[in-house]
């Protein structure tokens, strides 16, 4: 072997660990934000005063919480945050978490996690967990969907507010973020969220936790008031 090819070796050598380094720096920066803004949707949660700490969040925010829209009722943000650069070099899929808040006469009414990897040559997986805010109670008190025993592996939507129990919440709010660092990607919402939805078959998942819908389909009577 020549030395310039000795040379070329140990230069894409280099290259390859410099651009392995720089991947797992960015996805691990990005995963270590993402842990702190779900910790503070958790703060959110169980917070006396969402409004307030949401305007504490607006300032903290100020230069990536863009404002996408208002009418004469309230506005509504959105905080994004991505692996586009890690992506870039397609060691591991783009991942997404964008936190969308929805204010109604200067109230926080809505906070909507939307969480989603995108993988290529398969379906895609999306989650979206939404938590109503207000004080007098928004939606409805806890939701799952899919429900039950299902075949939709790849959309997964949860609703819940102030009425749900902590076990309800804290399962809602448990995503796994390691969809950010992990080579490959989350296959499915079971990755996303395994707190709510278990696996009973390679082509089949059932939900972990009973909410509003599922009472609907399976009871004889109506479900508490409450649940609205």
């Amino acid at each position: 072997m020549t030395s310039i090819c000795k040379k070329l070796i140990a230069g894409l050598a280099v290259l390859v660990i410099s651009i392995g380094g720089f991947v797992a720096a960015s996805s691990y920066r990005t995963y270590q934000t993402a842990r702190t803004r779900l910790d503070e949707i958790k703060q959110l949660s169980i917070s006396s005063n969402p409004t307030t700490q949401f305007a504490a969040l607006r300032h903290k925010y100020e230069n990536e919480l863009h404002l996408t829209g208002c009418t004469r009722q309230g506005c509504q943000y959105e905080l994004e945050l991505s692996n586009k650069s890690a992506a870039a070099f397609r060691i591991a899929p783009y991942t997404e978490l964008n936190i969308r808040f929805t204010t109604h006469e200067g109230s926080l009414q809505w906070a909507m996690l939307e969480y989603r990897t995108a993988l290529r040559g398969r379906i895609s997986p999306v989650l979206h967990v939404q938590e109503g805010m207000c004080s007098h109670g928004c939606g409805v008190r806890f939701d799952v969907n899919p429900h039950g025993t299902s075949k939709d592996m790849w959309n997964g939507l949860v609703e819940f507010d102030f009425r749900a129990s902590v076990e309800e919440r804290d399962a809602a709010l448990a995503l796994d973020l390691r969809c950010f660092l992990r080579v490959g990607g989350c296959k499915d919402i079971v990755d996303l969220l395994p707190t709510m939805w278990r696996r009973t078959r390679a082509d089949e998942i059932s939900s972990q936790l009973v909410g509003l819908s599922q009472r609907l389909e399976e009871s004889h009577s109506f479900p508490p008031a409450d649940d609205f």
